[in-house]
C-alpha cells in the first residue's frame, strides 16, 4: 500500500512527505487540500520562501480562497514579516476561521510587542473558545508581559487544569506566582521533570522576573 504524505511525515520522512505532495499537486492541480498541507509542511521545515511561492501560485488558481489567505498569513508570521501577516489575516472573513484568525492576530501583535492590541484579540478568542489551551497560554503571556501577574496566573491555571502534564503551563504558573511573591518551586520542578529541554530554554525568564521585582522595590 502506498504511504500517504501524513504517514511519511509522522514517521519522520519529512522530505518524502513533501515529494509526495509536490507530485500530487502536479497530477491533480485542482485539489486545494494538497497546497494547504504542503504549505504547512514547508513552514514547519522553515522554508517559508517556498511556502509563500506555493500559496501565491495557488491563489492564482483559487482567487481569494479564505484557507489560502489564512495559510499565507501564517507563512508571513513564520517568516517574521508581521506587517504582511496582519494584512493577510485581516482579509479572512470566513466564520469557520474566525477564532484562528483572532489567535494569529493576537500572536502577530504580541511578536511586535504591541501588547494592548494583542490582548484585545486574544481575550476575544478566549471568550469564544474558553477551553482552548493555546489561547489561554497566549492570554496569560500577554498579562505577564503587561505586569498583571494575577490575571496571568489565572489563565495559566486554566491550562494546568486541562493539561496538568504541560511543562509550559507548569513553568508559566511558576513565573506568575514568583512575580507575586507566592510559592513557586514545585511548579518549576514539575516543568523540569516533564521537559528538561523546555525548562533549560526558558530558565532565563526567572532572572527576568527577579530583575523586574528588584526594580519595583527601588
Amino acid at each position: 500500500m502506498q504511504k500517504t504524505s501524513k504517514d511519511l511525515w509522522a514517521k519522520g520522512d519529512k522530505q518524502g512527505a513533501v515529494k509526495v505532495l509536490v507530485a500530487a499537486i502536479e497530477k491533480t492541480p485542482a485539489q486545494l487540500d494538497n497546497y494547504l498541507e504542503l504549505a504547512a509542511y514547508l513552514n514547519a521545515l522553515k522554508d517559508t520562501q517556498q511556502a509563500e511561492k506555493l500559496l501565491q501560485s495557488a491563489l492564482v488558481r483559487f482567487p481569494d480562497n479564505q484557507d489560502l489567505l489564512y495559510s499565507l498569513g501564517t507563512t508571513y508570521y513564520a517568516a517574521g514579516d508581521y506587517a504582511k501577516a496582519l494584512t493577510q489575516f485581516q482579509q479572512v472573513t470566513l466564520p469557520r476561521l474566525e477564532n484562528d484568525k483572532l489567535y494569529m492576530l493576537a500572536s502577530t501583535y504580541y511578536a511586535q510587542q504591541d501588547y494592548a492590541h494583542a490582548l484585545a484579540f486574544a481575550v476575544t478568542a478566549q471568550q469564544h473558545e474558553p477551553q482552548r489551551t493555546d489561547v489561554n497560554l497566549l492570554v496569560g503571556d500577554l498579562f505577564l508581559a503587561l505586569g498583571d501577574f494575577s490575571h496571568a496566573a489565572t489563565y495559566y491555571g486554566q491550562v494546568l487544569t486541562q493539561e496538568p502534564k504541560s511543562a509550559a503551563a507548569n513553568f508559566k504558573v511558576g513565573l506568575a506566582r514568583l512575580a507575586q511573591g507566592l510559592s513557586n518551586e514545585a511548579y518549576f520542578e514539575k516543568a523540569k521533570q516533564l521537559d528538561a529541554a523546555y525548562f533549560a530554554q526558558e530558565k532565563h525568564r526567572l532572572s527576568d522576573i527577579e530583575r523586574y521585582l528588584k526594580a519595583q522595590q527601588k
